[in-house]
C-alpha cells in the first residue's frame, strides 16, 4: 500500500500593507467594497482640503456598509503631512482624533467597537438621531405613510425583514434614509469564504483532508494549516480580518423623500444592495484565502 503524503501548500511571503496611507486607507475601505479615489485625486494635485473631503466622504460611505451602529456620530478622515508628504491619516469622530491608519486595522476596529451598543442579536441599539424618541411601527403602511409625507425628523425601531435581514428608517433634515441590516462578523464572512475556497478544490483527497481537519480547527483554520506558517499572523494584519459588510444605507433628498412609494423602492434597493455586497465580500475574502492553495 502507498503511504499518501500530507500535502502543504506551497509557501507565499505574508501579505504587507503599503507604506503611503492613502493607498493603507483605500485598502480599508475596501472591505465595505468602496474604491477609493483619494490616491487618484493626490497625485493630481489636489489640495489639503479637497483631500480630506474625499477620505471623509468615503469613510462615511465604509460607515454606511460596515453596521456598526455609529451613524449617529460625525466621522471624519485628516491626512496628517510629513515633510509636507502624506505620512498618516487621523480618523476622527464627532470633530476629535480617535485613531490613526498607522495604528493596524485591528486597533481601529477594536477603537470603533468601544463606541458600540450591540444588541443581543448584534443590531445596534444606539439611535440616529440625537432627540426625540423612536417608533415601533405598527403592521401595515398607514403609520409609515404619515411619518414619511407627514412627519419632521424621526426614527423608527428595526424591524424584522426577509432572508435574516432588518431594517429601520428615519428622517434628518431633508433627508429620509433606510438602512438594511444582516449581521456579519468578520470571523463569519471569513468562515463563508473559506468554506468556498474548499468546496471548490478540485483535488478531492486533498479537499476531503481540510474538511476532515475542519471538525477540530474550523473551516478557516483547516485552510490556514494548508498555507505557511506565518499565514494567520498575515491574514490577522489585513483590513479584511476586522472589518466586514453588514448594512445598506439608501437616502433621498427632496419631494421623492415624501413619497411611500420612493421608501419601498429604497428598501428593495438597499436590500439588493446588501446582497450583493455581502457577496462580493465573500468573493474578495475567497481570492485572499485561496492564496498559495493547489
Amino acid at each position: 500500500m502507498t503511504k499518501t503524503t500530507r500535502r502543504k501548500a506551497p509557501a507565499t511571503e505574508p501579505v504587507t500593507s503599503s507604506a503611503n496611507p492613502l493607498i493603507r486607507f483605500a485598502e480599508l475601505v475596501a472591505t465595505a467594497g468602496i474604491h477609493s479615489d483619494a490616491q487618484a485625486l493626490a497625485e493630481s494635485g489636489a489640495d489639503e482640503t479637497t483631500l480630506d473631503a474625499q477620505l471623509t466622504q468615503e469613510l462615511r460611505q465604509a460607515h454606511d456598509r460596515w453596521g456598526l451602529g455609529l451613524l449617529h456620530l460625525q466621522h471624519a478622515a485628516r491626512v496628517i503631512r510629513t515633510d509636507g508628504a502624506p505620512g498618516d491619516i487621523a480618523l476622527l469622530v464627532d470633530g476629535a482624533p480617535r485613531a490613526q491608519l498607522s495604528d493596524g486595522a485591528r486597533a481601529i476596529a477594536g477603537t470603533y467597537a468601544s463606541m458600540q451598543a450591540p444588541g443581543p442579536e448584534g443590531r445596534s441599539e444606539w439611535g440616529i438621531l440625537s432627540e426625540g424618541h423612536r417608533v415601533t411601527l405598527r403592521p401595515g403602511l398607514g403609520q409609515l405613510r404619515v411619518l414619511i409625507e407627514d412627519a419632521r425628523d424621526f426614527e423608527t425601531h428595526w424591524t424584522p425583514g426577509a432572508a435574516q435581514t432588518w431594517t429601520r428608517t428615519w428622517r434628518q433634515g431633508d433627508t429620509l434614509a433606510v438602512e438594511v441590516h444582516r449581521p456579519a462578523t468578520p470571523a463569519t464572512a471569513l468562515a463563508d469564504a473559506a468554506w468556498d475556497v474548499i468546496t471548490s478544490i478540485k483535488d478531492r483527497t486533498f479537499q476531503r483532508e481540510l474538511m476532515e481537519r475542519s471538525n477540530q480547527v474550523g473551516m478557516l483554520g483547516a485552510l490556514l494549516g494548508a498555507r505557511h506558517s506565518g499565514a494567520g499572523d498575515a491574514l490577522n494584519q489585513l483590513p479584511e480580518a476586522h472589518f466586514a459588510v453588514s448594512s445598506a444605507v439608501v437616502r433621498e433628498t427632496g419631494r421623492e423623500g415624501r413619497e411611500v412609494d420612493r421608501w419601498k423602492a429604497m428598501q428593495r434597493e438597499a436590500t439588493e444592495t446588501l446582497d450583493e455586497l455581502q457577496k462580493a465580500a465573500t468573493r474578495r475574502l475567497a481570492a485572499v484565502l485561496s492564496g498559495g492553495l493547489r
